[in-house]
C-alpha cells in the first residue's frame, strides 16, 4: 500500500463506457452483480483498485441510467476526483448533464474529461463533443483538469489517462465537503454490507477522515450501536490500521446483517449524534411551478443515505445567501460543511443542493425565527466565529465537547480547546460545570441573561419581604431558570457565586452588596441583642424581655431578631425562646461527647450536664433530635445520625437548624 491515494468516481450517461474504462485501467470488472453482467448495464456501485508508480487509485463506478441516480449520488459522495465519460459517437446526453450538476452540488472540483469510443468518430466531431462537455462541466462549477480521448478497443489514450490520474493523486486533494481542520475523529459512510461465512458482517465505504485500527470500538448510526472492528482490508490487502481517504472493508462484531445497510455510518464513539432538524445554505434550488417559499417535501441525499425530508425556506434578502431548514422524516447524522443533494419527492429530477451549517438546529417557529446573522456566521471560514455561533444557537441545549468538531467543522479536541480559550478570554463563552463531572461551553449572552433574571428574582424577594434574608444555600440551585437543564443548574448557581453576582452570608444567598446593608443604628442594635443573648448562655432572655429593654425600638428589634434567625445566627427553641447558634453548638458538642462516653442520656442527665432549667432543656433536646445530633428512644437519647459530624460541620449544622424557623414568637 502506497502513501498516496485518490478515490475516483466515474460519471456519465448510460452505455458511454464507464465500466469498460475502469476494467481496461485496472483489470477488474466493476459490474459485480449477475444482472449487471447479463444486461451490460451498471445498476449499483462497483469498485476497483489500481496500484501504479507508488500511487493507489480507487475507482467507484456509478450507474448512468436515470432510474439509478440515487446509487450514483451514494457513490459520488466521498470521492476526491471524477472521470466524466462522454462517448464520442453520442456526445453530451441527459445523464451527462445531470451527473455534472450532481458533482457540482457535492462540491467536487477535480475532474478529468474522457471522450470515450474515440475510434467511432472523426477528430472534428470529437473536438465538438469535447467543447460541449467542457461547457456542461463549467456550468456546474467544474473546470476539467484535462481532457483525454480514449478507446478501450485499441488502447488509445489509456496510458495518458492513467498518468493524469497518478499526477492528480500526487497533488494536495481539495475536497469541499470536508470540514476545515483535518478532523481527527473517524467517519465512514457505508455503501455496502454483506455476510462473510465464518467471519460475520462486513461493511465497505470510503473513510472520510480520522484513523481506525483493529480492536477499535465505533458507533454505528443511526442508533449509536457500539460495534468493534475485528479486522479490516483495503482492496483485499489486510491492514491493522487505516487513515482517511482509503476504501475500506471492515469486519464488525456486535451487529447483525439486518441492522446495517447502505446509508448507515461508522464514527468515533461520542463524535456524532442523531438529529431531526438541520440548518443549511442552499447552493441552488429549482422549483418549477412553485414559489420559492414555504415548505415542501423532498428526497434528501446525504452521504450514502437517501430519505424523505421537509424543506422549510427562509425569506431571501436581496442578493443574500439562501438559508433553509431540513427536517428529515427519520433521524440522520451529519456534520458542518457536509454537502447534500435534493431531488423531488418522486425522485424524478434534481432540485438543487447545499451545505450543512448547523447539524443540531432548533426548529424555526414564530417565536424563534431563523437568525440570518447567526446563519451567516456559521457559513463563514473563521472557526472561532463558527464555534461561538454554534454555542449561541444551541442555547441551553448545550453541545458536548466531543461533538463540537462535528457541529462547527473543527479538527478535534485540541482545536476546540484552543479556540474556546480565546472565546472565554474575550467574554463570549462561559464554562459551566455539569452534574456527574465535567463542564460545557455556554454562550456568555445567554448566561448573562439568565444570571440577571435570577438576581432580579432574589432582589424582588428581599425587597418584598423584610423577613426574607436570602435563599438557603441548599435551595439555591432550585432558583435557576426553568430553561436551564437540571444537570447544569448547580453549575450555574456556583458560577453566580464565583463571579460575585450574589454572595453567601451565613449559609444564605443574597444579591451582591446586600449581605451587609444594615444602617449603623441597626447594626449597633443587632450587635447589642446578640451580645445579650450570647451572654445568657443556656438561660437567655426571652424575646419579650429583649423588647421590654428596647422599648423605643420594639418593632425594629423584632425585625432584627428575624433577620438573625434567617441568617443562622440564632436558633429558636419552642415557642418563645432564642439561643445564639454558638451556644447551641457548644451544648450539642458536650451532649454528643457525654453520650459517646457514657451511653444514652435522659433529659435529667442533660439538664445536670448543661446546668439549665427543665423549661429550657426540653425544647433544646428536641432541637438536637431535629438536627440529628441525638436520637430519642423512649425516655433516653442516644447518638443521632449527624452526631459524628457535629464538631466538624458547624456550617451545615447551622443551616439545618436555622431552617426550622425564621421568626421569633
Amino acid at each position: 500500500m502506497s502513501g498516496r491515494q485518490l478515490v475516483i468516481g466515474t460519471a456519465g450517461h448510460i452505455d458511454h463506457g464507464k465500466s469498460a474504462l475502469v476494467r481496461a485501467l485496472t483489470g477488474v470488472d466493476p459490474d459485480r452483480l449477475p444482472e449487471e453482467q447479463a444486461r451490460g448495464m451498471t445498476i449499483d456501485l462497483g469498485f476497483a483498485h489500481l496500484a501504479a508508480e507508488g500511487v493507489d487509485l480507487y475507482f467507484v463506478d456509478v450507474p448512468g441510467h436515470e432510474r439509478f441516480i440515487r446509487n450514483m449520488v451514494a457513490g459520488a459522495t466521498g470521492i476526491d476526483a471524477a472521470v466524466m465519460v462522454v462517448a464520442a459517437d453520442d456526445g453530451v446526453m441527459p445523464q451527462t448533464r445531470e451527473h455534472a450538476e450532481l458533482l457540482g452540488l457535492l462540491g467536487l472540483r477535480r475532474c478529468v474529461l474522457v471522450i470515450s469510443k474515440c475510434d467511432l468518430a472523426d477528430a472534428g466531431w470529437r473536438a465538438e463533443v469535447e467543447a460541449e462537455a467542457r461547457e456542461v462541466l463549467r456550468g456546474a462549477g467544474i473546470e476539467p483538469v484535462a481532457a483525454v480521448h480514449t478507446s478501450v478497443q485499441s488502447g488509445v489514450g489509456l496510458d495518458a489517462l492513467r498518468g493524469t490520474l497518478i499526477h492528480l493523486a500526487g497533488e494536495a486533494v481539495e475536497r469541499a465537503a470536508e470540514p476545515v481542520g483535518s478532523p481527527s475523529w473517524f467517519r465512514l459512510p457505508i455503501d455496502r454490507a454483506f455476510l462473510v461465512p465464518g467471519r460475520g458482517v462486513v461493511v465497505t465505504g470510503t473513510a472520510w477522515h480520522g484513523r481506525v485500527a483493529q480492536g477499535d470500538e465505533l458507533e454505528l448510526w443511526p442508533g449509536a450501536r457500539r460495534v468493534r472492528v475485528r479486522d479490516m482490508q483495503s482492496h483485499n490487502l489486510p491492514r491493522e490500521s487505516a487513515a482517511d481517504r482509503l476504501r475500506l472493508a471492515l469486519n464488525l462484531v456486535g451487529v447483525a446483517l439486518g441492522q446495517v445497510q447502505r446509508g448507515c455510518e461508522l464514527a468515533t464513539a461520542g463524535a456524532m449524534a442523531e438529529t431531526a432538524c438541520v440548518d443549511v445554505r442552499l447552493a441552488a434550488l429549482r422549483m418549477p411551478g412553485r414559489t420559492a417559499r414555504g415548505t415542501l417535501r423532498v428526497r434528501l441525499h446525504l452521504a450514502t443515505s437517501e430519505l424523505s425530508a421537509r424543506l422549510r425556506l427562509r425569506e431571501q434578502g436581496e442578493g443574500g445567501p439562501r438559508f433553509a431548514q431540513l427536517r428529515p422524516l427519520e433521524p440522520i447524522v451529519c456534520s458542518w460543511g457536509q454537502r447534500f443533494v435534493l431531488r423531488d419527492d418522486g425522485g424524478a429530477r434534481t432540485l438543487g443542493g447545499g451545505v450543512v451549517l448547523n447539524p443540531f438546529a432548533a426548529p424555526w417557529t414564530a417565536k424563534r425565527p431563523a437568525d440570518a446573522e447567526r446563519l451567516s456566521a456559521l457559513s463563514g471560514p473563521d472557526p472561532a466565529v463558527r464555534l461561538e455561533a454554534i454555542c449561541a444557537a444551541a442555547g441551553w441545549n448545550v453541545i458536548p465537547d466531543a461533538r463540537l468538531p462535528t457541529a462547527a467543522g473543527l479538527g478535534g479536541a485540541d482545536q476546540v480547546q484552543g479556540l474556546a480559550e480565546r472565546l472565554l478570554v474575550d467574554g463570549k463563552l462561559v464554562r459551566i460545570g455539569a452534574d456527574g463531572g465535567g463542564s460545557v461551553y455556554v454562550h456568555a449572552d445567554l448566561v448573562g441573561r439568565s444570571a440577571d433574571a435570577v438576581v432580579a428574582r432574589v432582589e424582588r424577594a428581599v425587597t418584598a419581604n423584610p423577613r426574607f434574608a436570602g435563599v438557603p444555600r441548599g435551595e439555591w440551585t432550585g432558583w435557576m431558570p426553568g430553561e436551564c437543564p437540571q444537570r447544569l443548574r448547580a453549575g450555574l448557581a456556583a458560577w453566580l457565586l464565583e463571579r460575585g453576582r450574589v454572595e453567601l452570608v451565613n449559609g444564605f444567598v443574597l444579591p451582591a452588596g446586600r449581605g451587609d446593608s444594615l444602617s449603623e443604628a441597626d447594626r449597633a442594635l443587632l450587635d447589642a441583642l446578640m451580645t445579650e443573648l450570647d451572654a445568657g448562655g443556656l438561660q437567655p432572655p426571652s424575646p419579650q424581655a429583649l423588647r421590654a429593654r428596647n422599648a423605643r425600638t420594639q418593632k425594629r428589634c423584632d425585625e432584627l431578631l428575624r433577620l438573625a434567625l434567617a441568617r443562622g445566627k440564632l436558633v429558636r427553641l419552642g415557642e418563645d425562646m432564642l439561643v445564639s447558634v454558638g451556644r447551641w453548638q457548644e451544648a450539642a458538642q458536650r451532649v454528643s461527647e457525654a453520650i459517646r462516653a457514657r451511653g444514652p442520656l435522659t433529659v435529667s442527665d442533660i439538664r445536670t450536664l448543661l446546668g439549665s432549667s427543665r423549661k429550657f432543656i426540653v425544647p433544646l433536646c428536641e432541637s438536637f433530635d431535629a438536627a440529628g445530633v441525638t436520637h430519642r428512644s423512649g425516655d433516653v437519647r442516644g447518638a443521632g445520625p449527624r452526631a459524628a459530624d457535629q464538631a466538624s460541620s458547624n456550617n451545615s449544622m447551622k443551616e439545618s437548624i436555622s431552617k426550622r424557623s425564621n421568626s421569633p414568637s
